[in-house]
């Protein structure tokens, strides 16, 4: 089975993808795919299923799992990967049937590589993690549900690896993929502070000085048209040394 999380729902049996019915279904298998492997109490499931549960919020979730538990039988031994009983509910997986399993096992493996020198290695590992991602983490979640936060949570882990795989391509000199990559990443997230610092650094290095001063004035508009702040010390620091014409320290 291939259980995916990073982006909408989905379940894959012999890559055939499995129907896991409505909407709040799929939010007990997001709740149940959040704590995969873990025992989850069934009262703070139903939490996650309701802001505010109806009366028949007990007998309707008991039919959910009972679906679960039919459309996840494992083909081969028969059994479902929903395991229930009267007091907690677990998801159970095996290694590597998780994307973000997958996801971080690849980062810590790139990571590895990074500290080892190999940047061409660490650099592929995280194309490949990033692959993984196929849109907004457990997408389609309300706002209000206390898995909200688990999304919100992954969507930065997944901008931390991309900062660092655009900051070693800036490392290694690939300044044409680390550019246009950045460019089109500081329109999306214009607050987002080390997306601007590392373009202009990229544009710095590839000896176009003035645009990288421009994406600074740019990013400086903004946050104190928008926000009334301006930038924070980080990227204050490397717009400095723009303009001092020295990154060496």
């Amino acid at each position: 089975m291939e259980f995916r999380m990073l982006g909408p729902i989905e379940v894959l049996i012999d890559g055939v993808p499995v129907h896991l019915g409505g909407r709040r279904q799929q939010t007990v298998l997001a709740a149940l795919l959040a704590n995969a492997g873990r025992p989850l109490p069934r009262q703070r499931l139903g939490s996650m299923v309701w802001n505010d549960p109806p009366p028949s919020a007990g007998p309707n979730l008991r039919t959910y799992l009972r679906r679960l538990r039919s459309a996840l039988t494992d083909p081969l031994s028969l059994e479902s990967r929903v395991v229930a009983d009267r007091r907690q509910v677990t998801l159970r997986t095996e290694p590597g049937e998780v994307d973000l399993e997958v996801f971080d096992d690849l980062c810590r493996n790139a990571a590895r590589a990074r500290e080892a020198g190999d940047a061409a290695q660490a650099i592929g590992l995280y194309d490949q993690a990033l692959r993984l991602w196929r849109g907004s983490p457990l997408d389609g979640i309300d706002t209000d549900n206390p898995l909200y936060a688990t999304a919100v949570e992954l969507t930065e882990r997944r901008y931390a690896v991309e900062s660092r795989r655009w900051g070693m391509l800036v490392d290694i000199g690939d300044f044409g993929a680390a550019i246009g990559e950045l460019r089109a990443a500081v329109l999306a997230n214009p607050f987002h502070e080390r997306l601007a610092e590392l373009l202009m650094l990229a544009l710095y290095k590839d000896h176009r000085r003035w645009e990288a001063l421009q994406v600074y004035a740019e990013t400086r508009d903004l946050m104190i048209g928008s926000l009334g702040l301006e930038p924070g010390p980080e990227l204050q620091r490397t717009h400095r040394r723009i303009l001092e014409d020295d990154l060496t320290r």
